[in-house]
């Protein structure tokens, strides 16, 4: 049985990899630091029991960097095909439930990270909203961060948990898993179709771990 420390550490890496798929890896020195992580990452048993990283290095590594662009700008960059598929929050809602229910959510996520003080860090040239996926999945690693400092340091851990629960429930859970079928099911993806099934898989295990196995 891992400790919780161990599990933090596993849930942090594990976000803080998807936040990086998620970017637009488009300088050589950020796609080759990607193609590095997921090497090390498919070579540890329990995060692989969970999410089959070795099935998105090889996906990645067995196609060229540009196949990964043209489809990375197809699928989500473009905003084009019978479902769009742009991986912004707000973006979404405003699509399925109008400007009204998109404000209110990018609204929260903009006050969640200002519980933490946090400003978006703009990634040179390529800037992404506050509510991309990428951004939730980074800052999801950054509350499972602040839970290891806090474990490691003897503190309460139950505000975080609770900040982790909400923030999980609603800009994860609420919408992710719908997005990822839409992309799972386009005829364009390829790569992110192999990337999206993993992701799948541990939106299921986060759920399960915060509504019923975290601990204080």
């Amino acid at each position: 049985m891992s400790s919780l420390l161990e599990i933090a550490s596993m849930r942090f890496l594990v976000y803080d990899s998807f936040s990086q798929l998620f970017l637009y890896n488009y300088y050589d020195e950020d796609y080759s630091q990607l193609i590095k992580k997921l090497g090390k990452l498919k070579d540890i048993g329990e995060i692989n029991s969970i999410v089959d990283f070795q099935s998105i290095w090889e996906k990645l590594t067995s196609s060229k960097k540009s196949d990964y662009l043209i489809e990375y700008s197809t699928l989500f960059l473009t905003g084009l095909g019978v479902k769009p598929l742009t991986p912004v929050e707000s973006k979404r809602f405003f699509s399925l439930m109008g400007e009204k229910v998109a404000k209110f959510r990018k609204d929260d996520i903009l006050r969640f990270y200002r519980s933490r003080g946090l400003k978006l860090n703009y990634l040179g040239q390529f800037i992404f909203e506050e509510d991309h996926i990428s951004t939730i999945f980074a800052f999801m690693a950054y509350l499972i961060n602040e839970e290891l400092k806090l474990r490691q340091e003897r503190k309460d851990v139950y505000k975080n948990l609770m900040d982790q629960k909400n923030f999980f429930l609603t800009h994860i859970y609420g919408w992710i898993p719908d997005w990822i079928n839409d992309v799972i099911s386009d005829k364009r993806s390829d790569i992110f179709k192999v990337v999206c099934k993993e992701l799948r898989k541990w939106i299921d295990f986060e759920n399960n771990y915060l509504l019923r196995g975290s601990k204080n």
